[in-house]
C-alpha cells in the first residue's frame, strides 16, 4: 500500500486481524492473563470472559493460548461459528486437537475419544484447557447445558478439564439466567476498553511492530483518538487507518487532529459515539452472588497449537484452507493407551445421589451413549 511507505511503515500498523504482534499488554489485559492462569493452573471448572465488541477479546483469547505452557497445559481454542457450531462440530474440533487422528461423527463416540485423550493428559500431569472464543453462539445454538455435563467429567476422582468462555456481554447475561449453570462459575471477567492514558501507549505499539516511528502521530491526533473513541481498540484502528491515509493524501509525514476529525466524520463517528473507559475493577472469583472475519496477516509469529477456524472441515483441513493466523500443533506422542476409567458425574449426571460414579471401559460404546444423553438431557 502506497501511503504505508509515505510513513516508513513495513505493514499497516492498524490492520483487523488480531496476530499476537499487535498485542498490546495493557492494564486490563495483564489482569486478565493473571486470573485466567491462575484458573487453569489450580483446574478451576467454568470461567467467563465478557465485552463489548471490538475491545480485544479475541486477542486476549490467542495470547492465553500461546502463553500456556505446554508442559503444564494442554490447551485448545475453537472459534464457535453462528449457524454451524452444535455439539458434534465442538466435539469433533477439539478431539483433532487433542490429537485424535479420526473424530467420530457419532456423538456418543467422539465422547469417547475426547475422554480418552483427557485422561491421557491427566495421567501426564497437565491440565486441559477448552478456550471457546465467540462463546456467546453457543447460548443461541442451545449448547450451554451441554458444556455443564463435560465440566462433570473428572478422572482419579480429579476434574478433567476447565473451560474458558469468551464472548459478549449475552454470553455473560445467559450463564447468569441459568443458576444451575452459574453457581459453577469460578471466575468471571469482563474486559473494559482502555483507560484514556493506555491510548497513547497503544497506538504507539502498534506503529513500532509495524517498523515505524510513533511520531506520525503527533500529539493532538492522539489527544482525538482518546477523545472520539472511548478507548476502544477496533474503533482506535479504524480511524487511525483513515486518518494516516488522509495525512498522505495531503502530503504530509505526520498526522494531526484535524486528519482524525475528518476520518470520524467520513466514518459517521462522533464523541458521542465513544464508550467512555471505565476503571479496571478486578474480576469476581467464584460463584457469582446472582444469577459473561476473515484475517490476513502479514507476518505472523510462529506458534504452537491449531486453533479451529470457521474455514475448515470438522475432519480434514487442506493447506489451501489455514490462514496464516491458524494456530498448529502436532500429536506430542507421548499419550499410552487408557484401558479404562472412572466418571464422576455429581448433581443432575448421576443415576444415584450426588457424587455417584460410574466406571466403564472407553470401548463400551453404549454406557457412553447413556453418558452422553445425561449430557444433552442437563
Amino acid at each position: 500500500m502506497e501511503h504505508l511507505a509515505t510513513f516508513g511503515l513495513d505493514r499497516d500498523p492498524f490492520g483487523c486481524d488480531a496476530q499476537l504482534i499487535w498485542y498490546f499488554d495493557g492494564a486490563g489485559f495483564a489482569a486478565a492473563t493473571q486470573r485466567l492462569h491462575r484458573a487453569a493452573t489450580q483446574a478451576k471448572g467454568l470461567c467467563v470472559v465478557s465485552g463489548r465488541g471490538g475491545v480485544g477479546k479475541t486477542m486476549l483469547a490467542r495470547h492465553l493460548l500461546q502463553t500456556l505452557d505446554e508442559e503444564v497445559f494442554e490447551a485448545s481454542l475453537l472459534v464457535a461459528v453462528p449457524g454451524v457450531t452444535d455439539m458434534r462440530w465442538l466435539l469433533t474440533r477439539w478431539a483433532q486437537q487433542l490429537g485424535v487422528e479420526a473424530p467420530s461423527n457419532e456423538l456418543a463416540t467422539a465422547l469417547a475419544q475426547v475422554y480418552e485423550q483427557l485422561a491421557m493428559v491427566r495421567e501426564e500431569g497437565r491440565n486441559a484447557v477448552l478456550i471457546v472464543d465467540e462463546a456467546q453462539v453457543l447460548v443461541d445454538r442451545g449448547l450451554l447445558a451441554e458444556l455443564r455435563g463435560l465440566l462433570n467429567l473428572e478422572y482419579e476422582e480429579k476434574r478433567l478439564l476447565t473451560i474458558i468462555l469468551v464472548g459478549s456481554p449475552a454470553l455473560a447475561d445467559a450463564v447468569a439466567a441459568e443458576p444451575a449453570l452459574a453457581e459453577r462459575v469460578d471466575l468471571r471477567i469482563t474486559i473494559q476498553p482502555l483507560q484514556p492514558k493506555e491510548v497513547e501507549g497503544y497506538v504507539r505499539h502498534r506503529i513500532r511492530a509495524a517498523g515505524g516511528n510513533p511520531a506520525i502521530f503527533e500529539s493532538s491526533a492522539v489527544a482525538s483518538l482518546m477523545r472520539l473513541c472511548g478507548g476502544v481498540p477496533r474503533r482506535i484502528n479504524a480511524l487511525a487507518d483513515d486518518a494516516l491515509y488522509e495525512a498522505h493524501r495531503a502530503g504530509r509525514v505526520s498526522a494531526t487532529a484535524a486528519h482524525v476529525e475528518h476520518a470520524a466524520a467520513e466514518l459517521g463517528i462522533g464523541a458521542a459515539d465513544g464508550i467512555e473507559a471505565q476503571p479496571q475493577a478486578a474480576p469476581l472469583a467464584g460463584p457469582p452472588a446472582s444469577v459473561r472475519a476473515d484475517r490476513t496477516p502479514a507476518a505472523p509469529p510462529p506458534m504452537k497449537r491449531r486453533e479451529s477456524t470457521p474455514s475448515e472441515s470438522p475432519f480434514e483441513t487442506s493447506a489451501e484452507e489455514l490462514d496464516l493466523g491458524d494456530v498448529v500443533a502436532e500429536p506430542t506422542g507421548r499419550r499410552s493407551a487408557v484401558a479404562s476409567a472412572t466418571v464422576i458425574m455429581s448433581g443432575p449426571l448421576a443415576d444415584a445421589g450426588a457424587g455417584a460414579t460410574r466406571e466403564f471401559a472407553l470401548d463400551d460404546t453404549s454406557e457412553l451413549e447413556d453418558l452422553f444423553a445425561d449430557i444433552v438431557d442437563e
